[in-house]
């Protein structure tokens, strides 16, 4: 259960850096597009919408066809508790007790996307984190993360977020570092550098 608390603060981590990048380069959608993504990420699993009330006092939507909220919560659970080793959609269907075809009709319904580019997606979110918050090499985060290797880790990865791992990774760090600068030497116009011996 620790484990999966620690894998969720990543995964909310490397989305609020994300919303302060997007914000530093002055795209107000993007910067709340990460946000919600964050805090959705906070409220717990996305699971269907339905017809009870919701936080905000609007009603939900059921998605018909979709899952029941046990379902979503309990696949969600599952997948990012396994997302390091090989997800089938066979077992994903047989641990609800439904064909293979009605769980891949529900799980579009209720997640919005096919099952396979949904996990997918979890996996990347967390490499993002783990990149943010770790030293380990791409290599190693990309078999931490379900990948089959580095290179399949960069198609995915550039699949989905636009731009190679390393190079995201640069920038995030980059920027933390810059900000870190700045808040810890604000009087200064230039940043200290201090050159090891």
């Amino acid at each position: 259960m620790l484990e999966q608390s620690s894998r969720d603060l990543l995964l909310v981590t490397a989305q609020l850096i994300e919303a302060a990048c997007y914000a530093r380069d002055g795209d107000s959608h993007g910067t709340r597009a990460h946000i919600a993504r964050a805090v959705a990420l906070l409220d717990g699993p996305p699971g269907p919408r339905d017809t009870r009330q919701t936080s905000d006092g609007g009603p939900r939507q059921i998605p018909r066809g979709g899952f029941a909220a046990w379902q979503s919560r309990r696949l969600a659970a599952h997948v990012d508790a396994n997302l390091s080793g090989k997800i089938v959609i066979r077992d994903l269907a047989v641990s609800l007790d439904v064909s293979v075809g009605h769980f891949c009709r529900a799980f579009k319904r209720t997640f919005g996307m096919p099952a396979r580019i949904w996990i997918r997606h979890r996996r990347i979110e967390l490499a993002q984190g783990l990149m943010l918050t770790t030293g380990a090499s791409l290599s190693e985060i990309a078999l931490s993360c379900g990948m089959s290797d580095q290179s399949h880790f960069t198609r995915s990865f550039r699949r989905i977020v636009g731009e190679t791992p390393s190079s995201w990774r640069q920038t995030r760090h980059g920027a933390i570092e810059e900000r870190v600068t700045e808040l810890t030497y604000s009087g200064t116009t230039k940043p200290i550098v201090i050159e090891k011996a």
